[in-house]
């Protein structure tokens, strides 16, 4: 005997076939123009952090403009915290293992208060490579990530918008759904 509630299971499965391979097609070429601009931008810019650029662009790149927006912002947001918190203790306190724990729980507590509990991965990444930066300038070396990063998400919105004017976004083959609001990472 069938369930009462199997076709309603039935229905909320994602799509398969042609749909969910336009999908991942769509989807994994907007990371890879992303990525690649990124890293051009960088390097045309002079800056030496292009493969976090690529990282960033990747990462944020999701089915719709806003959920990127979001994500971007997010991003841009933790690294910045991340990475000056990781550059002042590493001026203050160096580079120990003390550090970097307390620099991951300070970078925790300021997201908290911020309310960016959604960003709290990127942030803590972000501080760690500070953190462990041999020599050099740390506030230096962490404005390059922070600059690579915000060059990354930009790249990931322009690839995003310029989809989204030019396609209509994926209201072409889901017709008319408004794309799925996906998690930040």
């Amino acid at each position: 005997m069938q369930n009462a509630d199997a076709p309603k299971q039935e229905a909320a499965r994602p799509a398969t076939g042609r749909s969910s391979r336009l999908d991942a097609f769509v989807g994994s070429s907007k990371a890879a123009i992303s990525a690649i601009l990124a890293v051009v931008c960088c390097r045309n810019l002079g800056l030496p952090e292009a493969g976090w650029a690529a990282i960033s662009a990747v990462v944020v790149t999701q089915p719709g403009l806003h959920p990127s927006a979001r994500a971007s912002w997010f991003r841009v947001i933790a690294n910045l915290i991340g990475a000056f918190v990781g550059a002042g203790l590493s001026a203050l306190a160096g580079h120990s293992l003390g550090s970097v724990g307390l620099g991951i729980f300070l970078t925790g507590l300021i997201c908290h208060l911020a309310r960016l509990d959604d960003a709290l991965r990127p942030a803590f990444a972000a501080v760690v490579i500070v953190m462990f930066i041999p020599g050099g300038n740390a506030w230096h070396e962490s404005m390059d990530r922070v600059f690579a990063v915000v060059i990354g998400c930009a790249a990931s919105l322009a690839v995003g918008w310029v989809y989204d004017k030019s396609t209509g976004g994926y209201k072409l083959w889901r017709g008319g759904e408004e794309p799925a609001r996906d998690a930040v990472e």
